[in-house]
């Protein structure tokens, strides 16, 4: 897999993870579970910031 592959990939595990974190907000989810996806959604989006960083560098 390239970077640029990497790059979307990852940045589709972003939007999903958020898309999650609405629907269950949306959906009045139990506090617990929001913050779960709240932080899967972090990591998602902080994994695409990583390594969309590492594709400028280069």
């Amino acid at each position: 897999m390239t970077l640029e592959q990497s790059i979307d990939l990852a940045e589709l595990q972003a939007d999903i993870a958020f898309d999650a974190y609405l629907a269950a907000f949306d959906e009045d989810a139990h506090p617990e579970l929001l913050d779960s996806l709240e932080t899967e959604a972090l990591i998602a989006r902080s994994r695409y910031d990583d390594l969309r960083n590492q594709g400028l560098g280069h």
